[in-house]
């Protein structure tokens, strides 16, 4: 939290100073007489910064369970500030030394030393690293978008789910109600790593969902890879790339699904349950077997349904995961989609 709003120092916060010009007309000549309390009054002991931000951290939480609409008044503020933490970012050509606006369509850049903070209007913070190249999209009102193009960044979004989405050249990471690290290289192979929440990875019309401690590779003209946790086995991950990317024959594939299924574990469900639809056809039986074992299926759904790619049914045993509701995936997926 900037330090402008409680004593003016620090960067200047333009929301803060835009209120305050607004604002300016209203000051009073002269200060109000002081009031006069009993001398036996017991008044508020000082509260400390900390309280606020924890009080604000949880109206957050409460309106993205909620799903109530973000809203400040009836037009919500669409600036997009980006605030030099380290180093000297640049927007265009033009460095930035203390707060600049970003503008749709313009590029922030941090070199080797430079870091910077976007804070994007009432929705949330990004916080990105050195030798970062990153576009902003759209400020629509619960349309905030940004563009990687390389580097990483570190999205902090306390608005509620599908207001909040990042373009990489492989996939759309769109934000439902979480805070991630994303990663794209020179060659636009990009890494999310979900810290809180879960985020949504598509690329025409394939889908991941990444939930809180996973992580997800997309790579160009393929899109988004298999999300999997941090703590499983190389042999693992090996195994996962190899099907990802579908390297080799069907045989090899085979073979890697072999290790895959012998290595995992019951926090693999999420891993599993992507792979019901993303191995070669005649392999889904064996990762349906490994699943069942693992998160048996809950009532209605079937091993043949699966097979034969039923989305409610799909949906349904992923919402016996734990991992949060399939619908809200669907909602904010199609409200995203329609703004485009």
């Amino acid at each position: 939290m900037s330090d402008y709003l409680w004593d003016r120092s620090g960067p200047t916060d333009l929301e803060v100073a835009r209120l305050e010009r607004a604002l300016g007309r209203l000051r009073q000549p002269q200060p109000p007489a002081p009031l006069r309390l009993p001398a036996d009054f017991v008044g508020p002991r000082h509260t400390p910064r900390w309280f606020f931000g924890a009080v604000a951290a949880a109206a957050a939480i409460v309106f993205a369970i909620s799903g109530v609409t973000w809203r400040v008044g009836p037009n919500p503020p669409s600036i997009v500030a980006v605030t030099a933490v380290s180093g000297v970012p640049t927007i265009g050509s033009r460095p930035v030394l203390d707060t600049r606006e970003l503008r749709v369509g313009h590029w922030l850049q941090t070199g080797a030393q430079a870091r910077a903070t976007i804070d994007v209007a009432n929705v949330g913070r990004v916080e990105i690293e050195p030798q970062t190249r990153v576009g902003l999209v759209s400020t629509s009102a619960g349309d905030y978008r940004l563009n990687l193009a390389r580097g990483t960044l570190h999205a902090l979004i306390w608005a509620p789910p599908g207001q909040f989405a990042v373009h990489t050249a492989s996939s759309t990471a769109v934000d439902l109600g979480c805070s991630y690290t994303l990663t794209v290289d020179d060659g636009g192979v990009g890494v999310v790593t979900v810290t809180n929440g879960w985020v949504g990875f598509e690329w025409k019309g394939r889908e991941a969902f990444i939930p809180a401690g996973a992580m997800c590779i997309t790579r160009p003209g393929l899109g988004p890879g298999t999300p999997h946790y941090e703590l499983t086995s190389d042999a693992f991950k090996s195994a996962l790339t190899m099907i990802d990317v579908r390297g080799g024959t069907a045989a090899a594939r085979a073979s890697a699904l072999d290790v895959l299924l012998s290595e995992a574990q019951i926090r693999d469900d999420v891993t599993l349950w992507h792979l019901l639809t993303r191995v070669d056809p005649d392999q889904r039986g064996r990762v349906f077997d490994r699943l069942a074992e693992l998160r048996p299926p809950p009532a209605g759904v079937t091993r043949e349904g699966v097979l034969a790619g039923n989305r409610d049914m799909l949906d349904a045993w992923w919402d016996a995961l734990g991992q949060g509701a399939a619908s809200w995936w669907r909602l904010w997926k199609q409200q995203w989609r329609d703004r485009k």
